[in-house]
């Protein structure tokens, strides 16, 4: 099974990059959690560098990257400096890691986003400049999704839906690397029109896939559990609880011990945990 890691950038004390009252790190972590999301469904390993709002430094991060050993290896940013449009940096080497970010640049310019390019930067020395790129043992590439302190780039991933598009997008691309054909989604259906408004929201706000939706909605009380997340996440009630993520996402919603048995035998169950809770916070 294909590998993928994923690295969130900035983060904790770290917000990166600033502008219109939004921070760089939430905005890389929104476009990473869809695409790990997309790449999950297509039956890839994902690792991701953080899956909340927490102290990520580079180092950690390329350290954590070498010992998951993944195939592929990709570091999600936002850009500043006045620019527009998206850019990926690649070793100076080319090879498979200039593929990846020629393939993943291609799948967001077809969303409408300009780009700026697929580029190289040396150091010093010679070498590659980045530590991601530099020290990864797996082809790796650096992607910038927009200028968060240019207005009408900022506009494109302002919020969950739009860092979405383009975390799926970077999935598309990961998967052409990766010879991984994308598959459509399957439409999710129930006769209670409540469950279906649940079900939205739940893959709305959590970032969930069609086949997390029917997993929940498949146990044998689907749709009072689909119910009970909806309502756990809209009311935003996982803010007071304490404990691992599964002991937040069972104190929020109020759920069985025979319900939670269910979820954590789900084959993504940790990221399925990592996505609740971070939408039940509020």
């Amino acid at each position: 099974m294909a590998k993928v890691f994923l690295g969130v950038g900035h983060g904790g004390s770290d917000p990166g990059a600033q502008g219109g009252g939004l921070d760089e790190a939430d905005i890389n972590l929104g476009i990473a959690v869809a695409c790990q999301a997309e790449l999950v469904r297509h039956g890839v390993q994902v690792r991701m560098s953080r899956t909340k709002d927490e102290d990520d430094p580079l180092t950690e991060e390329i350290q954590e990257c070498n010992a998951y050993d993944p195939d592929l290896a990709v570091d999600i940013h936002t850009n500043a400096g006045g620019g527009t449009g998206f850019e990926a940096y690649h070793t100076l080497g080319g090879g498979k890691g200039k593929i990846l970010a020629q393939n993943i640049e291609a799948e967001v310019k077809a969303i409408g986003q300009t780009s700026r390019g697929c580029k190289t930067r040396a150091n010093s020395s010679g070498a590659d400049y980045y530590g991601f790129i530099r020290q990864t043992k797996c082809p790796a590439v650096i992607c910038e999704c927009a200028f968060i302190d240019t207005a009408a780039d900022r506009a494109k991933v302002d919020t969950a839906d739009k860092q979405a598009v383009f975390g799926k997008a970077y999935a598309r691309g990961i998967l052409k690397t990766l010879g991984i054909k994308v598959q459509p989604e399957e439409p999710i259906a129930s006769e209670d029109a409540e469950t279906m408004i649940a079900a939205s929201l739940i893959k709305e706000r959590a970032g969930l896939e069609g086949q997390t939706i029917r997993y929940l909605l498949d146990y044998q009380y689907g749709e009072a559990l689909v119910k009970k997340l909806a309502d756990a996440i809209y009311c935003g009630n996982g803010a007071d609880c304490v404990g691992t993520e599964w002991d937040i996402v069972q104190q929020a919603a109020g759920l069985e011990e025979q319900t939670m048995q269910y979820l954590k035998a789900y084959r993504y169950a940790d990221a399925l945990a990592d996505k609740l809770v971070m939408s039940m916070m509020g």
